[in-house]
C-alpha cells in the first residue's frame, strides 16, 4: 500500500533526528503496549488484512468479535467505549500471547504512528485511576513540543497518518461512492465475511445491509459515508 510506505519514509525520518538530539523513542520489539487500545482504521487498510488472515488469525478475530458484541449493550460513549475495551474486550486479536504483533508488515497506519517517548508501561496505565499528582507528574514530563497532548505519542507522525487516511478514504469514496473507518478488527472481520472491498458493483443500500446485519453498526466503532454526505475529518 503507497500509504504505507509513504509514512515509513517519513517516520524513519523524524524518528532519526529525534533520536539524534539525544532523546529516546521507547517502542520496543514485543511490547504491545499500544495494542490494548481500541484501534481505529480505515477499511482499504483491513482489506488487506482480511486477504491474508490464517485460520489461527481468523479464530483470533471471531473471540474478539464475540466479546465486542457482549459488550456492545454497555457503551453508551466513548469513555466507557475505551473502558469496556481494556477491561472486558482485550487486546487487538491479531496480537500474539508475546506481545508481538501478528500482521506487522501489513498493520494499519494509526499503529504505525503511535511512537512512544515514555517508557512502555506508560503505555498500559488508566488515566482515569490516577490521582491528581500523579496525572500532574505525568503531563510536567512530557515534551509539549513534540507529544500530541495531553497523550505521550508523537504528534508529526500521527498527523502525517491522519493526512494519508484520508487520502484513502477519499480514493474509496470517489471509486466507490462511499467510504468506510472505524474499529479495525471489526472491519477486518466484516470484509472476511462479505468482500466488500471486491464488489466494485455493491449500491449504497447494499452496503447499508451488510453493516446492518453485522449487529456491530454502532457510531463508536464504525463511521459510514455515502456521496448524499460531506466526508468528515479522520476519524
Amino acid at each position: 500500500m503507497n500509504q504505507h510506505d509513504q509514512f515509513e519514509k517519513f517516520s524513519r525520518m523524524w524518528r532519526t533526528q529525534y533520536c539524534a538530539s539525544g532523546k529516546t523513542i521507547y517502542c520496543r520489539e514485543n511490547c504491545g503496549g499500544c495494542c490494548q487500545l481500541a484501534v481505529h482504521a480505515t477499511y482499504p487498510e483491513a482489506v488487506a488484512v482480511a486477504e491474508a488472515l490464517t485460520e489461527s488469525l481468523s479464530k483470533r478475530l471471531s473471540g474478539y468479535i464475540e466479546r465486542l458484541k457482549t459488550a456492545l449493550p454497555e457503551l453508551t460513549d466513548v469513555k466507557s467505549y475505551l473502558k469496556e475495551h481494556r477491561q472486558a474486550i482485550g487486546p487487538c486479536p491479531f496480537l500474539d500471547s508475546r506481545g508481538s504483533c501478528l500482521i506487522y508488515a501489513i498493520r494499519p497506519l494509526s499503529c504505525r504512528a503511535l511512537l512512544s517517548t515514555r517508557p512502555a508501561a506508560w503505555c498500559t496505565v488508566d488515566f482515569a485511576k490516577l490521582d491528581n499528582w500523579d496525572k500532574q507528574a505525568y503531563e510536567s514530563g512530557l515534551d509539549h513540543q513534540v507529544v500530541a497532548w495531553p497523550t505521550h505519542y508523537v504528534a508529526a507522525t500521527r498527523d502525517f497518518a491522519r493526512t494519508l487516511e484520508k487520502t484513502l478514504l477519499e480514493s474509496m469514496q470517489r471509486e466507490q461512492g462511499w467510504s468506510l473507518s472505524g474499529n479495525f478488527a471489526v472491519m477486518v472481520w466484516i470484509e472476511k465475511n462479505n468482500r466488500l472491498g471486491r464488489r466494485n458493483n455493491a449500491t449504497i443500500q447494499q452496503v447499508r445491509d451488510i453493516l446492518a446485519a453485522s449487529e456491530l453498526n454502532n457510531p463508536l466503532l464504525l463511521n459510514f459515508t455515502d456521496g448524499s454526505q460531506k466526508m468528515s475529518d479522520y476519524p
